[in-house]
């Protein structure tokens, strides 16, 4: 009892100060509920009183003019966008051809530059048909998820992908310009100095954050909580902000694991919602949406499997790692609620209801 009531005064404080006007609160949601055919998801997207998601797909073209939509109505990407539109969502698509240690470009393109101009006019001509078909129902939409991630470690080619980006964001104001268009950053992995490239061209600033935790040192999850200490979640988050300038903040990913050998905590978890919630009232005004990373943990042996496959036997090394990415869920792998399920639900009707 004595620990909660000292997190919900950490919640107080941070929320405290001149009152601001009002605002339109900022859409929140959690993963990719509610899922197509998934009855539990959309009963947990009902229940938390979800309105935001963030749908992902690729620039997926085989060959030249060869889209996965064909020349047919039955799109079930497209229903999916609507039937979520006329539900009140605000809707968010990444496509994933960029992606932290990824690159994906259509078979036929492999190997050119991305600023060639053979790919340009290509990109161009695939996000005009995408934004036909999809745009009226897309509020944000990304070229990449934590790109810097891969550009760190192939900075030759981050000038080519500022013009790639400069000549998607041009398809985009023409053809919709309604639609607000940013690319994901993470919190790591010098975020600012990749900003300053493609700020000019973009309409919001896109981050993702996971609290830090003992994945490769010692690094506690409750100094992440704590507003003394350098680590302290809320500084990254207002830093993001100071980076997105005069533009909103959409915070595409946000997580906090769960497990002990990471040095946290399904309580600390919860902590960090109540907290993050707070937070959001705060900053309202400046944030374009929110969503929490995962509704349900991801089967160890499974995430084990599938990263031992793509990097190979190194990544057992890092078994941090691997406990990091699956246990930052509101719900253990077998579906039940960590504390944190509720505490999300109670910090969204609270931030709705003091606004």
């Amino acid at each position: 009892m004595v620990k909660m009531t000292l997190w919900a005064a950490l919640a107080a404080a941070i929320i405290a100060g001149p009152a601001t006007a009002a605002t339109t609160p900022v859409p929140i949601g959690l993963a990719g509920l509610p899922r197509s055919g998934d009855e539990d998801g959309d009963k947990i997207a009902k229940e938390l009183g979800l309105n935001f998601i963030l749908e992902t797909t690729t620039w997926d073209e085989p060959k030249e003019g060869d889209y996965p939509w064909a020349e047919s109505d039955d799109d079930p990407f497209a229903v999916r966008l609507a039937g979520l539109k006329k539900q009140g969502y605000t809707i968010c698509v990444t496509l994933k051809n960029m992606e932290d240690d990824k690159k994906r470009m259509p078979l036929y393109l492999e190997g050119r530059p991305l600023d060639d101009t053979q790919v340009l006019k290509r990109w161009g001509a695939f996000l005009k048909e995408f934004l036909a078909r999809y745009g009226d129902s897309i509020d944000f939409l990304n070229f990449g998820h934590q790109v810097n991630g891969y550009f760190v470690k192939h900075e030759d080619e981050w000038p080519a992908f500022v013009r790639f980006v400069a000549a998607g964001a041009y398809v985009v104001r023409k053809e919709k310009p309604k639609v607000s268009f940013g690319v994901v950053l993470k919190d790591t992995d010098d975020p600012a100095k990749f900003w300053r490239d493609i700020a000019p061209v973009c309409s919001h600033f896109a981050g993702t954050y996971t609290v830090p935790c003992s994945v490769i040192e010692r690094n506690p999850t409750s100094l992440a909580l704590n507003p003394k200490q350098a680590t302290f979640f809320g500084k990254t988050l207002d830093g993001m902000l100071q980076m997105a300038g005069r533009r909103k903040l959409l915070l595409a990913e946000v997580g906090c694991a769960t497990h002990p050998s990471l040095d946290s905590s399904p309580e600390l978890q919860a902590q960090f919602i109540q907290v993050l919630l707070a937070w959001l009232r705060r900053n309202e005004g400046r944030v374009a949406a929110l969503s929490y990373v995962g509704d349900k943990d991801w089967p160890y042996e499974a995430t084990k499997g599938v990263l031992k496959q793509a990097l190979g036997d190194e990544i057992l090394k890092y078994r941090g790692f691997i406990r990091l990415l699956s246990s930052r869920g509101l719900r253990y792998e077998d579906g039940k609620k960590k504390p944190a399920y509720d505490a999300f639900k109670k910090a969204i009707e609270e931030y709705r209801r003091r606004r």
